[in-house]
């Protein structure tokens, strides 16, 4: 099959959750279809990575957007987005050029299938001929928004938080609701999704691991030593990490005296810095190629994630290492693990804190946890199995016989009632959504 596949940045180097599933699945891919790759890039060092990604696809095109965060050109961005009804992140990756090469491979190529790889992406329906389309949902986006507005403290931003959920939320509705198909990455997402967007139709494809990358190496674990894997640059990131210092970090201080953490991720915190400067126990290492080692040195591998939403990566790899996880529930959301078997789930920080001591001061609880996640993983998440399942899906497309998921309606998860409250009564988008 000849497929188009839209991704909001090139997946290359595998340095985070979107990058690893993305990059995983073109490869195996890219074995059996033709794939035409637009992709997206913040700064210019990313064209760079043309090269590498020409290895899976038969053609990769690259355009520049707006950087995120306090810079000229998405501050304006942001100001011309007041007066839409599009959520800034979508009008951002709207460009006239993008739209045109679109056009120009769909009429020298016959193209079978539109993979739309994130939400963001769905103004791009405008530029598509008669190809069906598939749309990758990796997080439920408003409800990623909300989270992040829930935890934020900076008011004037929160308050902008609360405009682009209002505006994500009917967004994620329409697009999810007019594309052919789309995919979630766990059955908590196929329900909060399918009960926002009941004219949908939706897949479960989960995220997975490299199990032959990522595994139990022999390297015995450094007594009561934590892990943190994740870059900092991510709000969600930065925000569990300054939750963890400010709430879990004192306590397990005062109860275990002699452990200590590694933070692994580019972008450390202002807090963490300063705190770090003043705790030689809290070791600060930045960006790493290979981080295999040092998480297979840890006790506990730690995930106080409050925001976000979707299966979180960093916590399957870790996994797949045979570690002891302490995560929080937003940070298990979606994994289907067994509380107190593959890894532990925290209800408050004093919970995190407890569950952390406790596994540091007895380790063969945690190798045992670590041994039956690890077959958690093997089972359920090699990413051979996951692209086996999205090839049958490509087909099905071929053969007009799309397999669906059923939606469990009124589902008892409280995160999910909460969130379809959240939802209910609201008017539905207009048909057309312009940038």
């Amino acid at each position: 099959m000849n497929i188009l596949f839209l991704s909001p940045e090139i997946p290359f180097p595998p340095d985070g959750g979107h990058h690893l599933r993305t990059l995983n699945i073109l490869k195996i891919l890219a074995q059996k279809h033709e794939i035409y790759l637009i992709a997206f890039a913040q700064n210019r060092s990313e064209f760079e990575y043309v090269a590498e990604m020409e290895k899976y696809c038969k053609q990769v095109h690259l355009f520049p957007v707006a950087k995120t965060g306090f810079n000229v050109q998405f501050i304006l961005l942001a100001l011309r987005n007041l007066f839409s009804r599009t959520p800034v992140i979508a009008q951002r990756y709207f460009l006239k050029s993008a739209c045109q090469k679109i056009k120009e491979i769909q009429q020298s190529r016959s193209i079978d299938l539109v993979h739309i790889d994130m939400l963001a992406l769905g103004l791009y329906q405008s530029c598509f001929s008669e190809s069906p389309v598939l749309l990758t949902d990796h997080n439920v986006e408003s409800l990623r928004l909300y989270r992040w507005m829930k935890v934020h403290r900076n008011l004037p931003f929160k308050a902008y938080l609360w405009c682009q959920y209002q505006k994500m939320r009917l967004f994620e509705k329409h697009i999810c609701s007019t594309v052919t198909h789309c995919t979630v990455v766990s059955h908590h997402d196929l329900i909060l999704l399918g009960n926002l967007c009941e004219k949908g139709h939706f897949s479960v494809i989960p995220n997975g691991v490299d199990t032959e990358y990522f595994y139990p190496m022999e390297a015995p674990s450094v007594p009561l030593k934590m892990v943190w894997v994740g870059g900092m640059r991510s709000p969600y990131n930065a925000d569990a990490v300054d939750y963890f210092l400010t709430t879990i970090w004192p306590i397990i201080r005062e109860e275990v005296p002699t452990a200590s953490i590694d933070f692994i991720g580019a972008a450390p915190t202002d807090r963490l810095q300063k705190c770090a400067a003043q705790d030689r126990r809290l070791n600060v290492l930045g960006f790493l190629p290979d981080i295999r080692p040092l998480v297979q040195q840890a006790g506990v591998f730690i995930a106080p994630i409050r925001s976000g939403s979707g299966t979180k990566l960093k916590v399957l790899n870790a996994m797949a290492q045979a570690k002891a996880v302490v995560a929080t529930a937003c940070a298990a959301e979606g994994i289907e693990a067994q509380d107190g078997k593959h890894l532990f789930i925290a209800q408050d920080h004093r919970h995190f804190a407890d569950l952390v001591i406790r596994l540091l001061r007895h380790p063969q609880i945690a190798e045992q946890v670590g041994r039956d996640a690890r077959r958690l993983i093997e089972e359920t998440y090699s990413w051979q199995v996951i692209a086996r399942d999205l090839d049958v899906l490509y087909e099905s497309f071929r053969q007009r016989r799309i397999p669906i998921d059923p939606v469990v309606k009124n589902s008892a998860d409280p995160a999910t009632a909460v969130f379809r409250r959240r939802h209910a009564g609201h008017s539905p988008l207009e048909n057309s959504i312009h940038p």
